[in-house]
């Protein structure tokens, strides 16, 4: 997924600031305009304004599935709280009732200051818990452009206002910077990263979950395992989305031909759909998986269509537990050994695996056999396999990074077929 951030993502909060700064020095030039008391008469407009508009940011909304829904609604409040405000000052110049007596001045207070400034705040806070809980870290906090809005808005007023007909008008001027800032918002709220946690396991090397992630603006949608802090399988759910595992492309590549027996070793194999396809697609293959979770087995089989299941069933093997152990049962020899390291990355990568462990897997290998670790490139290369044959290459598909090692040259019908690497 890009890490662009949206553009123009820090205007509508500018305008919103804007806005907000009218609003405010509106309502005070029109409450305060030849009243008595001016110090008491300030003190309570101000203060009323400043309560209204941290009452507004107080109720930000709490992070959930209908997020921006409710974010949307906020600039809806902000549009009606605006639009009663320039009817109401569009009035107040033709009413004397309205600017006459506490009661009326209190009324054009709420109306034209504390609801405006209320609204204003409810829509900044709105965008602030959109930013806040954008799991791809795209959006920034409204604060600054907010503020520097405000003074913008404090400025163009104090110009503006005694020009102007009727102080009113600034107040449709607000209307109009609001309804384009909801418009820019729209594309902004497109850029967000939304995440729907699917299922959740618990185990003993933390919460295994799966999530949904959603990116709008760019048709992006992923299906994502993570255990603890650490992914372990995302698939594409959208044309934009992952594409061929790292894995099932090096093993589709490796094929042999149909007649000739296939030996795979999968480490950390239990999110994988690779032991699928090469039971499918080779009629002679047969493959042990080891994996370290059981509660991954269960959400991949659920999520990822791996179709794996704890046992040995046909030409299939899958063994739960403690990696060392499994690798060091080993009785028998692999043509083909993956490793996943993002499998390994709760133990410390692949330096978690003890040297014994390192040992008998790399001694399980075939003479003419191949060892794959990824999805990244492991540098430097254990100290077991320093004088074997390496390549590294970048895997076509979800462009993770692949590095073979075999005790064989890697001769070139292999490196045709994986197209791209380049021997090391």
């Amino acid at each position: 997924m890009t890490s662009r951030p949206p553009r123009l993502e820090w205007v509508p909060p500018l305008f919103v600031g804007v806005a907000a700064a009218i609003a405010a020095e509106v309502a005070l030039s029109l409450v305060l305009y030849g009243g008595p008391g001016l110090v008491r008469s300030l003190t309570t407009v101000l203060g009323i304004q400043g309560f209204a508009f941290a009452a507004g940011l107080w109720s930000a909304p709490a992070p959930g599935p209908d997020l921006v829904e409710r974010v949307r609604r906020r600039w809806i409040l902000g549009l009606v709280a605006f639009l009663v405000a320039a009817t109401y000052g569009s009035a107040w110049p033709f009413l004397p009732v309205l600017a006459e007596g506490r009661l009326g001045q209190a009324l054009g207070l709420v109306v034209m200051g504390a609801f405006p400034l209320y609204a204003a705040g409810a829509v900044l806070g709105g965008i602030t818990s959109a930013a806040v809980t954008d799991e791809g870290g795209r959006l920034s906090g409204p604060g600054a452009a907010a503020a520097v809005g405000a003074a913008l808005g404090f400025v163009l007023t104090g110009f503006m206002l005694p020009r102007v007909p009727m102080p009113g008008t600034m107040l449709v001027g607000c209307l109009v910077l609001l309804s384009a800032a909801g418009m820019m918002f729209g594309s902004v709220l497109g850029a967000r990263t939304e995440i729907v946690v699917e299922a959740r396991r618990p185990s003993r090397s933390g919460e295994v979950r799966v999530q949904e992630r959603h990116l709008d603006a760019e048709n992006v949608a992923q299906v994502e395992l993570f255990e603890g802090v650490f992914r372990r399988r995302a698939k594409g759910v959208s044309d934009a989305g992952s594409g061929t595992p790292w894995d099932v492309w090096v093993l589709r590549s490796l094929m042999p031909s149909p007649d000739t027996p296939w030996r795979i070793f999968h480490v950390g194999g239990g999110a994988s759909n690779a032991p699928r396809t090469a039971i499918r697609e080779h009629p002679l293959a047969e493959v042990d998986v080891a994996e370290r979770n059981a509660a991954v087995i269960e959400l991949g089989r659920e999520y990822f269509d791996t179709e794996l299941v704890m046992g040995s069933e046909g030409r299939q093997v899958v063994a739960v537990g403690n990696l060392d152990d499994l690798i060091g049962s080993v009785r028998t020899t692999y043509d083909l050994i993956v490793v996943d390291l993002d499998a390994l990355a709760p133990l410390g990568g692949l330096w978690g695996l003890s040297r014994a462990s390192l040992w008998r897997m790399f001694d399980a290998l075939s003479p003419a056999g191949i060892v794959a670790l990824g999805p990244h490139s492991v540098d430097p290369p254990p100290s077991e396999v320093e004088e074997w044959h390496a390549l590294k290459l970048e895997a076509r598909g979800d462009g993770g990074s692949v590095t073979l090692f075999s005790r064989s040259p890697l001769h070139e019908e292999i490196t045709a077929r994986l197209d791209g690497g380049s021997a090391v």
